[in-house]
């Protein structure tokens, strides 16, 4: 849901349009992903949407135990708190959002990490579920602006 994450960081929040808060929330967690496809060296496009599609057949796991987890928005959201309470809450939300998106997809996922508790959805990645979804909030935030 990688177009999905950033539809929601783009709707207006509180009656006040773009929150700068809520964009990053709703997307940071997948910065996670650049670390892995530089760590097994994916710089091609065909590559990264087979990879991130079948990760067991690479040995891969793009969602990290420390972004895709809420001790990821935990900690991340501890320095925003101290310059921007009421930012830090929206970005804290929009992080839980965008785990929420995540739960249905196939791959693994330890969202309540320390614990080794491990979450495994039923959608594949990109699949056609995935996308009408993406395709209903687009046409959501088109309809709320």
């Amino acid at each position: 849901m990688i177009l999905a994450h950033s539809i929601i960081g783009i709707m207006p929040i509180n009656n006040s349009g773009f929150n700068w808060f809520w964009f990053i929330g709703s997307i940071i967690a997948d910065i996670d992903h650049l670390f892995v496809l530089y760590q097994h060296k994916i710089f091609s496009w065909n590559k990264f949407i087979d990879a991130i599609q079948f990760e067991d057949k690479y040995g891969i796991h793009f969602k990290t135990k420390y972004m895709h987890s809420i001790f990821g928005a935990v900690v991340t959201s501890i320095p925003i708190f101290l310059i921007n309470q009421e930012g830090a809450l929206y970005y804290f939300i929009a992080y839980l959002i965008h785990l929420v998106l995540d739960w249905p997809d196939i791959d693994e996922k330890q969202y309540f990490y320390p614990f080794k508790k491990k979450i495994r959805g039923f959608l594949p990645i990109f699949s056609k579920p995935e996308r009408i979804f993406t395709i209903l909030l687009l046409g959501l935030y088109f309809y709320q602006i």
